[in-house]
This record gives structure tokens, sequence and C-alpha cells, in this order.
């Protein structure tokens, strides 16, 4: 009787624990809602403002308070130079508590430090890098601050909604996968992360921010993990998946129809002389002389050699006079400041920016003139064909201009902040929690969870 009395109990203990371990494993753990960013990362220097007295805490426990005041952080022989002082890697910065208990929240000084002239809310964590050489500055600021700090430019708060809720859920994600898997040890991520800048309050928009409020803590998780949801600004019409950006396969990161017609450079183009991206490229490294000829496949023809499935640009080949390089469609779209590197590129011939067309009255008299912008539209098929696929010759004169015309900002990676408004915009009718089915088109198979 007692044996099976042990065993009915360690049945239920068992039982107990598995159900435990499932929770465990499989309920997103709740952390603390706060993230790490990077805001100056190994430099030798930062400039620092107080608008009121503060504390800097070394990890040993020491406590210093220092005036409010303008102030230069600098690396100085292993420790950390401020206001005099020699501080530890790892010091943390934060606003002196008000000695006045009554003050009224109305009446108090501003609370936020200013880091390089960009006002950041939350602390700042000092660390020394590089052998004690440089500084690398981080700002701990709640989650939800950081949000509406990225959200600020990527929104706006004429949009629908459901947009905002959609673009609100995809940063916050984005920032809870960093938070879990840290770009640093130092820090989560940086400020400036591709499609994700961080930049303090100046960034908040407090109508933009009422809205996505209303989505907080929300995130979405793929299997139990955090997405890595990136976004983009305008796809140019299909997004383009993780396996040609990022080089592996991410089930939710897949290329899907975009809806950003509406992006004001949806479509794009950019004339630039022959003579400045010769000297463009020698000032990358890429010696090669007076441009001679180029080699990329047509976007409506492409080759699978120079260009991805999505049909951006893979490499493109630039001969010189003095020698030759193929270099990486994102690398010139950097280089040469283009919108994406989903572009054609059209030999033209040298034109005025505009047109003076004189106006006249009804006497045959010129009493002012207007001017006309002068498109260029480019030779739709090149004059000079090769033996080669897709080269065309330059003829190497001064004027000799190069006109790239292409489609969508940015790399096209994830939900964009022209296909949300697209989306939402074509919602139907008091269609509750759009924003579901949005973050969806853009992350099939990923979970909203409510994270904290």
């Amino acid at each position: 009787m007692m044996k099976h009395a042990a065993e009915k109990y360690f049945r239920k203990i068992i039982v107990i624990a598995i159900f435990w371990l499932t929770v465990l494993f499989t309920v997103p753990v709740r952390a603390s809602s706060v993230i790490d960013v990077g805001l100056t990362v190994s430099q030798f220097s930062a400039e620092l403002v107080a608008p009121s007295p503060f504390v800097a805490t070394e990890p040993d426990g020491t406590k210093a308070t220092l005036n409010k005041g303008k102030y230069f952080i600098a690396a100085d022989k292993g420790k950390i130079k401020l206001a005099g002082r020699q501080l530890a890697s790892g010091t943390v910065l934060e606003i002196a508590e008000q000695e006045d208990k009554n003050e009224t929240p109305a009446g108090r000084p501003p609370r936020h430090f200013t880091v390089n002239r960009q006002e950041y809310r939350g602390t700042l964590k000092i660390y020394l890098t590089n052998d004690g050489k440089s500084l690398t500055v981080v700002n701990r600021v709640p989650m939800e601050f950081y949000v509406n700090s990225v959200l600020g430019p990527k929104s706006s708060p004429i949009w629908p909604d459901e947009a905002i809720k959609a673009q609100a859920v995809a940063v916050r994600s984005l920032g809870w996968y960093y938070k879990h898997h840290p770009e640093s040890n130092l820090f989560d991520v940086r400020a400036v992360e591709p499609d994700a800048f961080y930049g303090g309050i100046r960034n908040e928009n407090k109508n933009v921010t009422k809205v996505a409020a209303r989505t907080t803590g929300q995130v979405l998780y793929f299997k139990g993990s955090p997405a890595m949801t990136y976004t983009c600004e305008s796809s140019g019409g299909r997004t383009v998946s993780a396996s040609e950006i990022l080089q592996k396969d991410i089930p939710y990161l897949q290329a899907v129809e975009d809806y950003d017609t509406d992006c004001p450079s949806f479509t794009w183009e950019k004339k630039i002389q022959a003579v400045t991206i010769s000297r463009l490229l020698e000032q990358g490294g890429h010696k090669i002389g007076r441009l001679r000829g180029y080699r990329v496949s047509d976007s409506e023809k492409p080759d699978q050699k120079d260009r991805y499935p999505s049909g951006r640009v893979k490499t493109i080949y630039w001969q010189g006079e003095l020698g030759s390089v193929t270099m990486a469609g994102q690398e010139l779209a950097d280089m040469l400041a283009l919108s994406s590197n989903w572009f054609d590129v059209y030999i033209t011939d040298p034109v005025p920016q505009r047109l003076d067309v004189p106006i006249e009255n009804g006497y045959g008299i010129e009493v002012g003139k207007k001017q006309i912008p002068i498109e260029i539209k480019g030779r739709e098929k090149q004059s000079w064909q090769s033996a080669i696929p897709g080269y065309h010759f330059l003829e190497g004169t001064a004027e000799e201009t190069i006109l790239f015309k292409g489609k969508g900002i940015g790399r096209g990676l994830g939900l964009s902040k022209w296909g949300a408004k697209g989306m939402a915009d074509a919602a139907p009718e008091n269609t509750e929690d759009y924003y579901k089915t949005i973050l969806q088109h853009y992350y099939p198979g990923t979970e909203l969870v409510s994270a904290y």
C-alpha cells in the first residue's frame, strides 16, 4: 500500500516537472524591458552635457557627484577622464535625484543627458576599449523609448494607425532580437544600425508614439525565439529574401509582394559624370584611370553572374585606362549615394539641366522666361554593343554622363515603411487589428506575443 502511494506521489512530481519544463522552453521568457544602445563605439572622446547634477558610479560602488555643465569624456592611460577625475571602465552616469522632494514635476529641470549634441533618455555607461585607448558610450533606455525614437522618422502621424502599429511591432521585435543576440559584450545594438537609426529624444514624435503605445510589449517570435524583423523604406515593388542580403535562409524573411507604389522614390534616376565616378573609384582604392567601359546585365534580362534573383545588382565591372575592378552593387550604391542597388545603367549625351523658354506678349515682345526642367531618359538600347554580353563602351570625354535608373530605397529587406502604409490604406473598413495581417504578410509564420 505504502509502495503504491509512493509511486503515485513520484508520478505526480514527474508530471509537474514536465509541465514546468514545457512552459519554460515554449513560452518566451519575460526579461527586463530595457535595451543597451551603443552611441559612440571605440572613439577617443565624447562631448557630454548634463542639465543638472549627476552621479558617476564606478563598478566597485564608488560614487562621485558632479555639477551640471558641459564635459569632455576621454580615454587617458587606461582610465576614463571626466572633469579631472580618473574613473574605471564600466562607470555609470545618472542624473541625481532632486533634493526637494516636494518639487512638482513641472518645476523640475530637464533630466536627460546630451551626448555629442543628441539628447537621450535613461542612463549612460562608459567603457574603455582598444586596450584603454578609446571609449564606448552606451545608453541604457527603456525599450518603448527606443522604439519611439527609431519609429519617429520611419512613420508619419497622418498615416493609418494600423501601419504605425505594424511598424512599431517590427522595430520593437528587432530591438528585442538584439537584446537576446547582442552585437557586442558591451551593448545590444548600435545607434546607427541600418534601417533602424536611434537618434534619442529628437527623433520622437508624440502622435506616432501615442499610436505605437497601443502595442506596448508586443514582439514577434518564430518557433520560440525572437524574430529578426528587419525593415526598410521602400523595396521597389518586391521585398528581398534574407538569403540574398544575409546569405542565409530565414523562413520568415522571404521575398514577398510590396505595396509601396506611393513612395515618392519608388523609381528614381541619378546622373553622374564618368570622370566623377573615376575619381570616386580612385578615392576608394581602385586606381583604374579614366573609364573606358562597364559591364552589367539588364534588369529585364538578368544574368545570375551579376544580378540577384530580385534583379538587384550583385556585381558591376568597370574598365579603365589603367586597369579594371569588379565591385559589389551595394558598394557602388553606397559610393555614389544611390537609393538602392536595384538599378540599370545607361550612357547619356550631355544635356542642360533645364531649358529657358521666352514668354512673349501679344505684340511679340519678350516679357519674361519660363524654365522647364529636362528629364534624362537615357538610351533604352545601347548604341555600342560588344561580343561580351552586358558590356558597354565609354568614349572617355570630359562631359560623358552615366545615368542610373532604379527602384526602391535601401536594402528592401522585411516590412517596408511605404508598403505597410499601402496595405493599411487598402484594408477593409472597420477591420480590427489589421496590423497583425500586415505583420504576417512581411514575416510569415511568426507569432505575436506580449514579452513584457
